[in-house]
């Protein structure tokens, strides 16, 4: 399968913050885990008559760091304070070379520690400053940043019909792009020669139209990166409030051939993202199935994703000639199949049941996936060559 978009956004490695505090003189050597609140150095000297001397006394960590003491002389012993000891102090036993003791703190407080050398308290005692931890944030999960679709576009009820949607509190500004001439470059034979392109609102309201991309809004479209590369093509760049919206992709003069339509997010950061996109054509064979495309990226957390196949539901909304039993596959960016489905009750019929999406009609097909950002392809072909018009829906959910 040919991969038609680019790579998605790289999850940002996990970075881990690992201090080393090391110890001159006699010394101990104190290692401190994750969410330390600052670094702390401790020296140990020997006194005359044999009595350990701390050089600095005070350490600051965070609850669930661990503090190590590990001794490089014989004879002597460590306490430290414990959440809810008698007197503060555990392990009093005496250390050989090399030994080391270690404790976990799990409570806020300043607890108090030292050393015994043959059981003379030291001339210096010091002390255990525990934080409470700070809170890792949670990653942000991704969200679709571009969608597309791919099929072969006819007249009628059987052009391109696309829709998104548009969910949280601020407008987004998008670019709706229809392909044709330029994906002969791609190996396509048929393709349209001079697409269409239509914006409606949730009410079916035309909003705005265009044939020719570079008439009326070159330069904003250029702006954006996303300037189709034949003169013929179409695109559109507006600012959308939150709500729902359908793109219909047709061949001017009724023309007919495939055709590639897509959204691009153009402000991942908004108070706002496309949560649900759907795209209704005729599904053929070969190279003119249904080939539909979405980009996760605008976070470095995981997504929940609904994939849907819908087709003998089409019939009682007045579809004629819709694909009876309709199949789906997902692949990853390399092509390699995720998963595949044709009855959705099959494999994953209580997961899909929790999301309240499933299809209507047993037949037809879905997929529930946890996915990293990244893109993906979902393929809707019909069952033992069957032909008609079908749904494709992904849905990012929360």
């Amino acid at each position: 399968m040919q991969n038609h978009f680019s790579t998605g956004l790289a999850p940002i490695p996990r970075l881990l913050r690992w201090i080393l505090l090391w110890l001159i003189g006699v010394g101990i050597f104190i290692s401190l885990g994750n969410g330390m609140a600052q670094a702390a150095t401790v020296s140990v000297n020997v006194a005359p008559g044999g009595q350990l001397i701390f050089s600095q006394a005070s350490i600051s960590i965070q609850v669930g760091d661990t503090v190590t003491w590990t001794w490089q002389a014989s004879g002597h012993s460590v306490t430290s304070g414990v959440p809810g000891a008698a007197s503060g102090l555990f392990d009093s036993g005496i250390k050989s070379s090399g030994s080391t003791f270690s404790h976990t703190f799990t409570d806020p407080g300043t607890f108090p520690y030292f050393c015994l050398p043959h059981g003379a308290c030291c001339g210096m005692t010091g002390s255990v400053t525990v934080a409470a931890a700070t809170p890792t944030p949670s990653p942000n999960a991704a969200q679709p940043l571009n969608i597309s679709t791919r099929l072969e576009v006819r007249t009628g009820d059987q052009v391109l019909i696309g829709g998104f949607i548009i969910t949280g509190a601020s407008p987004k500004r998008v670019i709706l792009r229809a392909s044709g001439p330029s994906l002969s470059a791609a190996g396509i034979t048929n393709p349209l020669a001079d697409p269409f392109l239509e914006l409606h609102g949730a009410d079916g309201a035309l909003i705005t139209t265009n044939d020719n991309w570079k008439d009326p809004a070159q330069a904003d479209i250029q702006a954006t990166g996303f300037a189709p590369s034949n003169d013929l093509e179409s695109a559109l760049v507006r600012t959308l409030d939150p709500g729902s919206y359908t793109v219909v992709l047709s061949g001017k003069n009724g023309t007919t051939g495939v055709a590639l339509v897509e959204a691009y997010d153009l402000d991942a950061a908004a108070d706002s993202q496309l949560a649900n996109i759907s795209t209704r054509g005729f599904v053929e064979t070969d190279a003119n199935v249904m080939i539909g495309g979405f980009i996760l990226g605008g976070g470095t957390g995981n997504a929940n994703v609904l994939i849907r196949a819908l087709g003998p539901s089409l019939i009682p909304l007045g579809v004629t000639g819709a694909l009876v039993d309709p199949t789906l596959e997902l692949h990853d960016e390399n092509g390699a199949v995720i998963r595949s489905d044709d009855n959705w009750k099959d494999a994953q019929q209580s997961e899909i049941e929790a999301t309240s999406l499933q299809p209507g009609n047993d037949l037809e097909s879905a997929i529930f996936e946890t996915l990293a950002p990244g893109a993906y392809t979902a393929i809707v072909t019909g069952k033992n060559g069957l032909t008609g018009v079908a749904l494709v829906e992904v849905y990012r959910l929360p």
